[in-house]
């Protein structure tokens, strides 16, 4: 047998392992272009501040590769801490957009983003909790 097997993964612990992966990324790429664009803050004058929105982009990136890399491990600290984390990061951006989105032709897609997040939370929720006695290691070494 190869060494280079496929993991004994439930299927919904990798779809949540990619989704956490894909909002890190969102969060990378958000954060780039952010860097990218910070001297227009001087010409726009805009709201809020590129540099908070740049400093959440960081954080929330760095908080999605951990998560995933501690998922990957077989950690069971992600249990809770990924549906919280995505609860947290859904509330910073539906806040965003209800206080800095100029009504109403900005406020178009905070409902269906907000909608999706949600749906992100529960799902993960789910699935971890479906996986939790066979897929991670609740014993601090492996014997």
């Amino acid at each position: 047998m190869s060494g280079f097997s496929s993991p004994k993964r439930p299927r919904t612990v990798t779809i949540t392992f990619w989704s956490v992966i894909f909002l890190g990324t969102w969060n990378l790429g958000r954060a780039i272009a952010i860097g990218q664009q910070l001297d227009l803050q001087d010409v726009l004058n805009l709201q809020p501040d590129p540099r908070l929105r740049l400093t959440a982009a960081i954080i929330f990136t760095l908080l999605f590769f951990g998560l995933a890399w501690q998922l990957w491990r077989k950690r069971p600290l992600t249990i809770n801490a990924i549906p919280l984390t995505i609860a947290g990061y859904t509330v910073y951006e539906t806040a965003v957009w209800l206080l800095f989105a100029q009504p109403p032709r900005n406020w178009s897609l905070w409902l269906l983003t907000s909608l999706i997040l949600i749906g992100s939370i529960l799902f993960t929720w789910w699935a971890l909790r479906r996986a939790a006695h066979t897929y991670f290691h609740f014993g601090c070494f492996k014997k």
